[in-house]
């Protein structure tokens, strides 16, 4: 019964965000330099990704974000970002579904707080829920 209404939760709270601009949670905590990756990766800019990711966390992914590119070679039909965490510290993590009609591709973002914005500090994409899941902290 849990499982179902979880399920059934999800797919509510997702076909509601489908319709909304970008991935941001809704009535959570919109992360600016989230969202312009997540923005990103939806618009298949892997180029952009790579050159912002290299910014932000400090290493070069471009090699290996070529592979998501080449099995989502159709693009993204929306995203929505499906768990928020925050900590009382201000650590927030963020797990993004990608849409795509090859399947979807998960996302997780960790940001701190950083002299009054927030600086992404890991992150990882991957077609499996389970692994991206268990980022979670």
């Amino acid at each position: 019964m849990f499982k179902a209404a979880t399920i059934t939760g999800l797919l509510a709270l997702l076909a509601g965000q489908a319709h909304a601009a970008g991935c941001a949670p809704e009535g959570g905590i919109e992360i600016a330099k989230i969202e312009a990756m997540n923005q990103m990766v939806l618009d298949m800019d892997f180029e952009g990704f790579a050159r912002a990711i290299k910014d932000e966390v400090g290493i070069d992914i471009a090699d290996g974000v070529k592979s998501v590119a080449d099995i989502f070679t159709e693009g993204f039909v929306s995203c929505a970002t499906i768990a928020q965490r925050k900590d009382l510290g201000g650590m927030v993590q963020n797990v993004v579904m990608f849409e795509a009609k090859v399947g979807p591709l998960f996302g997780y973002w960790l940001a701190t707080p950083s002299g009054g914005d927030y600086k992404v500090v890991s992150f990882s994409l991957n077609t499996d829920l389970d692994e991206v899941m268990a980022n979670l902290r």
